[in-house]
């Protein structure tokens, strides 16, 4: 346990740093700061969004139960990677950046439990799990990178919250895109 706790120092002191760094740049660029606002807000509608028009099957009219198949899949890995991080959040109990430091953060959240990201695990889980939605898998996967970003950049996460939450959400939409090429035989 005494390793675990040296690594986590560490891990928590780098995340310090980057946070700092990150803050020194808040302002410099007002359209910058709106459009990472902006991002780590609506990005998961958007996100939905896409899945929802690419479940009609539009960019494959022949292929439309493979489309359905995918938003489910994605959907579903999302609601478990969510499942799957309440009691790890609840067991960390890591609070937010703006909860140990004096500044606000760029977009405004209620102050509770950062560790793991549940933006970014949602954010990689839904975009995994629609790998097999072909041409939107990597408008997807950009847009759940630049999620897990966003959420870093407004001082909601530390960056190491982000980058567990999106192993976690890759994890889950990996297993229920492989579920979803084993029951449906996609390709």
């Amino acid at each position: 346990m005494g390793r675990v706790m040296t690594v986590w120092r560490h891990i928590e002191q780098v995340d310090t740093k980057v946070m700092k760094w990150i803050e020194a740049r808040w302002g410099c660029s007002y359209a910058f700061d709106s459009a990472m606002i902006t991002s780590a807000k609506y990005t998961p509608l958007v996100i939905l969004m896409i899945l929802v028009m690419g479940s009609t099957g539009f960019a494959y009219p022949g292929l439309r139960m493979t489309a359905v198949t995918s938003a489910a899949s994605a959907i579903l890995s999302a609601v478990m990677v969510r499942v799957l991080h309440e009691p790890v959040s609840r067991l960390v109990r890591r609070p937010r950046p703006f909860d140990e430091e004096p500044w606000q953060p760029l977009l405004w959240h209620e102050p509770g439990d950062s560790f793991p990201s549940n933006h970014a695990a949602g954010g990689f889980a839904l975009a995994i799990g629609a790998y097999h939605l072909g041409p939107y898998f990597p408008l997807l996967l950009g847009l759940a990178i630049w999620l897990a970003i966003a959420r870093a950049y407004c001082g909601l996460h530390h960056v190491s919250d982000v980058v567990v939450g999106a192993i976690g959400g890759s994890t889950t939409g990996v297993t229920f895109a492989c579920l979803q090429q084993a029951l449906f035989h996609v390709t």
